[in-house]
């Protein structure tokens, strides 16, 4: 297989910087993007393509904040945009900061710490669990947690204390007031819930036996979700957007659809294999010509061909 070659672009399509002489690249946030170098170490660059810190951590997470997560070995800790260590490396797992809190993981512990790495939140894993390897972050003040006694999501606050009583299967960050969250009915089922708990949207959309992968967070006032359920309005399962009252007003014809960002959403035709670009219309405005491609995100998409 030939490497791929990465580039990123804006939102005609065009190629604004060039990053072929990288193995591979991330997404821009808060001006920065990382890259890693053919001798597989993470570094960043900024929007004119330049190197602003030299490749040497293991992994990264990218910034988020003003700061990024990065891994230096086998401990996490975090940098500011200068490069410099703000937050040492001691974690065994991190998430990114969203709203000055981040998420760690020291042996069974589970951490909030705030932005000087000071933890605000200190429980076992045994009382608490949050999606530390898939999202967990805060996000209008909320974040999602696992209850063990329960077995069940909820929401806490910044003082752990739940503020909606763990009553899910799984359930995803806030955004734009809506927490995408599962039920099981019969099947498993996709619905949103308002910072009450109640359901905006009923659980009434197919999950797939993937959560995480087969929805999206409401971006831009639309969500995509598969709609594969009987009734269905479409032939098989494919990605559909909604709108916050639930209505299926986008349908697509792909097997992927992503969140909306900057008017643009990334989308994966599956029998092409290939990644390209819609609009809130559905017209493709960057042809499905590459193999790979991520949200937009600071005006700007990684692609790969």
């Amino acid at each position: 297989m030939h490497s791929l070659k990465y580039s990123y672009i804006d939102k005609s399509g065009r190629v604004i910087i060039d990053a072929t002489n990288y193995e591979s690249a991330g997404n821009f946030h808060d001006g920065l993007a990382a890259v890693c170098s053919w001798n597989g170490s993470f570094g960043f660059i900024d929007a004119s393509g330049s190197l602003l810190i030299e490749p040497q951590f293991y992994s990264t997470l990218g910034f988020s904040d003003g700061l990024a997560a990065v891994c230096t070995g086998d401990k996490w800790g975090f940098i500011d945009k200068k490069g410099h260590v703000v937050i040492e490396a001691r974690f065994d797992v991190v998430c990114s900061f969203f709203e000055g809190v981040a998420v760690g993981l020291i042996d069974d512990t589970v951490l909030l710490i705030n932005r000087s790495g000071q933890p605000i939140l200190s429980r076992s894993m045994n009382d608490l669990q949050l999606n530390i390897y898939e999202d967990a972050r805060y996000s209008e003040g909320l974040i999602a947690a696992y209850d063990p006694r329960e077995a069940k999501y909820g929401f806490i606050d910044r003082m752990g204390e739940y503020v909606i009583e763990p009553k899910y299967e799984q359930a995803a960050p806030f955004s734009e007031g809506l927490a995408r969250v599962m039920v099981v009915e019969g099947q498993e089922k996709l619905g949103f819930i308002d910072r009450s708990g109640q359901f905006v949207i009923p659980p009434k959309f197919n999950t797939d036996a993937d959560f995480r992968r087969n929805s999206t967070d409401f971006s831009e006032g639309l969500a995509s979700v598969t709609e594969g359920l009987s009734p269905t309005i479409i032939e098989e399962a494919k990605f559909v957007y909604i709108n916050k009252r639930g209505e299926i007003v986008l349908p697509t014809d792909f097997f992927y659809a992503g969140s909306f960002n900057d008017g643009m959403a990334v989308v994966y035709d599956e029998e092409r294999d290939k990644w390209g670009y819609i609009d809130k219309s559905g017209k493709i405005v960057i042809p499905l010509q590459f193999n790979l491609a991520s949200d937009f995100s600071d005006g700007l998409a990684c692609v790969a061909t």
